[in-house]
């Protein structure tokens, strides 16, 4: 008897041993699936511009552009608007952050014919994308 309960004890240690060993490995799988990939995922950034209407001696559009990893909307990241100055360089003109489905928008108020882009600089985990360049004519 005392044999009996002697056995009953070290298979129950045993038991214990192996699903603590089993939980343990469980939570070292959930662990490597939480950590970040080892490289940032590829995103691209699209643009269109309505078509100009001048009011008060000045061109007004919207100018909009979707973010996009793979066929995916990226959520929720802030878009910068560019225009291109005389020289060639990029003048920041604001920021808005991209919607639930990856859409952003601006409106513009020109009084001569611009160069607009979009930028997204990238986080942790997205590469950064430029997108085209739309032009805004100034209507006359």
């Amino acid at each position: 008897m005392r044999t009996a309960i002697k056995a009953r004890a070290v298979a129950l240690a045993a038991a214990g041993a192996i699903a603590t060993t089993g939980v343990l490995a469980a939570s070292g799988v959930a662990d490597a699936a939480t950590a970040h990939p080892a490289g940032r995922v590829a995103t691209a950034l699209s643009i269109k511009a309505s078509t100009p209407v001048a009011r008060h001696h000045r061109t007004f559009a919207k100018i909009a552009g979707q973010l996009t990893a793979g066929t995916s909307p990226v959520r929720f990241k802030v878009i910068w608007l560019e225009r291109q100055g005389p020289k060639g360089h990029w003048l920041i003109v604001r920021r808005e952050r991209s919607g639930v489905h990856g859409w952003v928008g601006f409106r513009v108020a020109e009084r001569a014919t611009s160069n607009f882009r979009l930028v997204f600089r990238g986080t942790p985990n997205f590469k950064p994308a430029v997108s085209s360049t739309v032009t805004v004519t100034a209507a006359s």
